[in-house]
C-alpha cells in the first residue's frame, strides 16, 4: 500500500476533468473528488493515452499482472490543459520493459476520504476549554448526587438519582458541544455580515498528522494570504482547496482580526447549521429533564443534612 509522507509537496500540474481533478506531484497523482482523494503513484501506471480522438479524453491505464489494468477516464472541456496534463504524466512515468513483471496497480492506490465539515466543526467545538469544565464539574457532581441518593426514602421518592444524573450528561454533553457550536457559527456570520473582506490564499503545505499511514488521518491544508494592509496571513483548513488549479481558495477574513477567517470548505451551510442546532436544543431539554430534579432534590437534601 502506498503511503504519504508527512509533508506533502505541491502539485506542479492540475485538470479539472468534470467531478474530478487530478493533481500531478512529483512521484504521484492524486484524482480528488468531492469526498476523496485517490492516490495512485506512477509505478501503478502502466500507459496514458491522450488526448483521445475527440481531444478531450485522457486514459489512464494501471499495471495489471494479466491483460488489462483498470482503467481510469478523464475528460475535460479545456483540450490545452488535458494535452499538457498528458504531456507531463507521460513524462513522469518509470521506464518499463515490456517483459518486466507487472504488479497490482489497484493495490498500489489508496483511498482517502475528506472529511465533512459539520464533523470537522464538532470536533473543534468539542475541544472547547470552557466545556471541558462544564464536563469537569458534571463528573465531580456525581458523588454529591450520590451521597444523597443514599436518603432516596425521604429525599428522593422513586427515582433512582445516580441513574438520572448519568442519563442526563449522555444528553447535556453532546448539546452543549452542538449549542456552542451553533452559536459560534451564528456570531462568526453576523460578524462576517457586518464587516469582512476575500483574499486568494495560496496553498503553501499540506500535513497530513502523526500516522502517514492511516487513510482517516485529516490532512491539513496550510494556506497563506495578503490582507487589506498588505500582512501575510497563516490559515489552516481540512477542505480541499476549490480552485482548478488545486492551489488556491477564497479566503473570507474579519479585517480587525485577520486570524478569524474561513475558507468555503471549512463552513457548512443554513440548512445544516440550523439542523444542528435543532439536534442541540433537543439534546439540551432532554438532558435538563433529567438534571434539574436530581440536581434540585440532591441540593435541597445536602442543605437539610447541614
Amino acid at each position: 500500500m502506498f503511503e504519504e509522507t508527512e509533508t506533502t509537496e505541491l502539485p506542479r500540474a492540475a485538470l479539472p476533468a468534470g467531478g474530478t481533478t487530478a493533481l500531478l506531484y512529483d512521484a504521484v497523482l492524486v484524482l480528488v473528488r468531492k469526498r476523496t482523494r485517490r492516490r495512485v503513484p506512477f509505478e501503478a501506471v502502466e500507459r496514458v493515452d491522450g488526448p483521445g480522438p475527440d481531444g478531450h479524453t485522457l486514459r489512464i491505464e494501471l499495471t495489471s499482472p494479466h491483460a488489462g489494468g483498470e482503467v481510469i477516464t478523464l475528460r475535460s472541456d479545456d483540450a490545452e490543459a488535458l494535452a499538457a496534463f498528458d504531456t507531463a504524466l507521460a513524462s513522469s512515468l518509470p521506464p518499463r520493459l515490456p517483459h518486466q513483471a507487472r504488479r497490482d496497480g489497484r493495490r498500489l492506490t489508496s483511498v482517502e476520504r475528506i472529511g465533512l465539515a459539520p464533523a470537522r466543526e464538532v470536533q473543534a467545538a468539542g475541544r472547547s476549554l470552557t466545556l471541558r469544565i462544564l464536563a469537569a464539574l458534571y463528573v465531580l457532581a456525581l458523588p454529591v448526587v450520590f451521597l444523597a441518593s443514599e436518603d432516596l426514602g425521604r429525599s428522593l421518592a422513586s427515582f433512582d438519582a445516580v441513574g438520572d444524573w448519568l442519563r442526563a450528561g449522555v444528553f447535556l454533553l453532546p448539546g452543549l458541544v452542538l449549542a456552542r457550536l451553533t452559536a459560534s457559527n451564528a456570531y462568526t456570520a453576523c460578524l462576517m455580515r457586518l464587516r469582512s473582506a476575500t483574499a486568494t490564499g495560496t496553498l503553501t503545505d499540506v500535513h497530513r498528522g502523526d500516522d502517514a499511514g492511516d487513510p482517516d488521518q485529516p490532512v491539513v491544508y496550510h494556506y497563506t494570504f495578503t490582507d487589506r494592509e498588505g500582512t501575510d496571513h497563516h490559515h489552516e483548513s481540512h477542505g480541499w482547496p476549490l480552485s482548478a488549479d488545486g492551489r488556491t481558495t477564497p479566503i473570507r477574513y474579519d479585517p480587525r482580526s485577520p486570524d478569524r477567517s474561513y475558507t468555503p470548505a471549512d463552513r457548512i451551510g443554513f440548512p445544516a447549521q440550523a439542523a444542528v442546532g435543532a439536534i442541540g436544543l433537543v439534546l439540551l431539554g432532554l438532558g435538563l429533564y433529567f438534571a434539574a430534579p436530581t440536581a434540585l432534590e440532591a441540593a435541597r437534601v445536602m442543605q437539610e443534612d447541614w
